[in-house]
């Protein structure tokens, strides 16, 4: 079976069905994989049975995979982070973490932020669990003229523990320094603007005082995440589910049965400064 590419929603986001990421790809398919990325920001490829090592090795195909210390680790492959719904602060107070439940877009805390996440979805509940992803490609062209003028040059100050944040942390070991963003991010690849925005780590536009800044921020979260610029992914089993940071945030929901499990393997790809 060759592969196929078919789009999921619209404006965003199509599945890849037809391959088994056991085997290396070739060329050609590499080139389509990776292009079908650019061109509709979350990919998810279908019907994938990986071990951890096969996971992290056919991930390599997107760039180069990162350790990151934030979440669980797996414990025989480092680059593997383990999203599970029995996820707890271990290093804070021992209360159950749903990972992701608000909008985000990972690692905007960071100065280089990943460009890729993909999540395999290992376990996945019979029902609920979705995964929600706004196209901030479409969320900047939507912007009224004036407001482009006034946002271009905004930059903004993101925090791990941003006391905008809308949900608890996990406490980290070690301090983790802040790191400034344009709020208007040119993609290193497509050269396309979008917002870059991420209502849990944002703490301040710089040059703005307190009041106008929550306010411009609210204005362009609430613009951002307008049903019209959304994609919901329904988890089957196998799937893997990549996006690209740089161009979308997402969210994780914890609708799903009491006692249904989710069980997800994460891997993000190395990224840029964003300009």
């Amino acid at each position: 079976m060759a592969l196929s590419i078919t789009s999921l929603g619209g404006h965003m986001a199509a599945a890849a069905v037809g391959i088994d990421l056991n085997a290396a790809p070739d060329a050609a398919l590499a080139t389509a994989l990776r292009r079908a990325i650019l061109d509709n920001l979350v990919l998810c490829i279908r019907g994938q049975a990986l071990d951890p090592i096969g996971y992290r090795n056919a991930m390599r195909l997107f760039g180069t995979p990162l350790i990151r210390r934030q979440t669980s680790q797996h414990p025989e492959v480092a680059e593997i982070n383990i999203i599970s719904s029995e996820d707890k602060d271990v290093l804070g107070d021992g209360k159950r973490l749903v990972n992701g439940a608000h909008w985000h877009t990972d690692d905007s805390f960071m100065a280089m932020p990943c460009s890729l996440t993909m999540l395999y979805g290992v376990e996945v509940p019979p029902v609920g669990g979705d995964t929600q992803f706004t196209n901030m490609y479409a969320a900047y062209d939507a912007l009224p003229a004036q407001l482009k003028r006034r946002i271009a040059d905004l930059r903004v100050l993101h925090k791990w523990d941003s006391s905008r944040k809308g949900t608890r942390v996990a406490t980290l070991a070690g301090a983790m320094p802040d790191a400034t963003h344009p709020l208007v991010r040119t993609h290193p690849e497509t050269g396309r603007k979008s917002l870059y925005l991420n209502p849990n780590r944002m703490e301040q536009i710089v040059g703005l005082d307190r009041a106008d800044s929550d306010a411009l921020l609210d204005e362009l979260i609430a613009h951002a995440i307008q049903p019209r610029h959304q994609y919901r992914h329904k988890w089957r089993q196998g799937d893997i589910v990549i996006w690209d940071n740089r161009c979308t945030m997402h969210k994780a929901n914890a609708d799903y049965p009491a006692g249904a499990r989710r069980f997800m393997h994460r891997i993000v790809i190395e990224g840029t400064v964003p300009v």
